[in-house]
């Protein structure tokens, strides 16, 4: 199999369970649905629909300060970004407007203005998005080429922590989340795409272009 990612053709189907195979690259450490078993659009939107991303849900907003806080302390004056997949509600907009940042929002789903799309941001936040890339080198390619030079991009999404525990691995029960990435795959992204990379806990990673923060 193929990585949709980094191209190696090293990748070992090495799980299944009564939805879906899931491989694994050896090159990039990506671990990935097997393209046959991943949902529709339409049952992929039902599932979004029964996701809990109320704006005004107190418990959401304190999950989303995980990706708000490390990134409105490398922010040295107000910028204006785009959050790319924000889904129905822009919580994540509000938590950076408290902070005097504006960010536009895009969802190719919720909020499908590909206007957006042809700029570029000295701010990109992805929250929960990047696992549900079915073809993760297209996506990553166009999330990154929004970033302008000297830019942030901030990526939430949960790691694994390899073949040998992923099948005990609650993150991957969500049967949207079809791409699962490790610090390994993280520096391989960030190696392919000449961004400084830095993590900055268990579920956040920035990728900054250029030498400077924001």
């Amino acid at each position: 199999m193929k990585c949709p990612l980094c191209s190696a053709t090293s990748s070992s189907d090495f799980y299944r369970n009564k939805r879906c195979q899931y491989w694994h690259c050896s090159e990039c450490d990506l671990i990935f649905v097997d393209p046959k078993d991943v949902l529709s659009a339409e049952a992929e939107k039902a599932q979004y629909d029964l996701h809990n991303n109320d704006p005004q849900d107190q418990g959401y907003l304190d999950f989303l300060t995980r990706l708000s806080e490390p990134v409105i302390g490398k922010l040295a004056e107000p910028v204006i970004g785009l959050d790319f997949g924000c889904g129905p509600g822009p919580a994540l907009c509000n938590l950076l407007a408290q902070a005097g940042h504006q960010l536009l929002n895009y969802d190719p789903i919720y909020h499908p203005d590909k206007q957006l799309l042809n700029e570029t941001y000295r701010l990109v936040t992805s929250s929960e998005v990047v696992e549900h890339f079915n073809h993760p080198a297209q996506a990553w390619q166009q999330l990154i080429a929004l970033v302008a030079e000297q830019g942030l991009l901030a990526v939430m999404t949960k790691r694994h922590w390899g073949t040998e525990v992923f099948p005990q691995w609650h993150y991957k029960n969500d049967p949207t989340h079809v791409a699962f990435y490790s610090d390994k795959t993280f520096a391989w992204l960030a190696n392919h795409y000449q961004m400084r990379l830095e993590i900055v806990g268990p579920d956040v990673a920035l990728f900054h272009r250029g030498k400077q923060d924001v």
